[in-house]
């Protein structure tokens, strides 16, 4: 029996788009590919592509078996997704000075990485990860 070869892509559910856009291309700076009107963005991240899907129901021209919603205050996400990045206090300060909010500030953890977080414009955590100031 042939296995799974790899994670292809993450796509994240939103309420928009060009807002999700900006922050994912001009604020993290990743590669845009493609974007589809105010529906759907994929980007390049090494091997692995991050999709952005505008949040709506399932329907004919959406075949998906479940209803995609973004993530509430109330309800909050139940996603994340992790970055790797060579230094980790730099990309902090980096994005700080683009205006993100950090969730939680860089610091080292026992399994050997250095990491901090933040959430994008809908609410999805994004954890930036290299080697702990221990490994570097």
């Amino acid at each position: 029996m042939e296995g799974i070869e790899r994670c292809d892509f993450i796509a994240l559910i939103v309420r928009d788009i060009p807002r999700a856009v900006q922050f994912y291309q001009h604020t993290l700076g990743l590669h845009l590919r493609f974007v589809d009107g105010d529906h759907y963005a994929l980007f390049q991240v090494g091997a692995t592509k991050v999709a952005l899907q505008v949040a709506r129901t399932a329907g004919l021209d959406l075949p998906v078996a479940d209803d995609l919603v973004a993530p509430t205050p109330e309800r909050g996400a139940s996603v994340l997704v992790a970055f790797a990045v060579k230094d980790v206090d730099h990309w902090c300060a980096t994005l700080k000075e683009r205006g993100v909010a950090i969730s939680r500030e860089p610091a080292d953890y026992p399994w050997g990485d250095r990491e901090f977080s933040v959430h994008d414009p809908d609410g999805h955590v994004l954890i930036f990860h290299g080697p702990s100031r221990d490994r570097a």
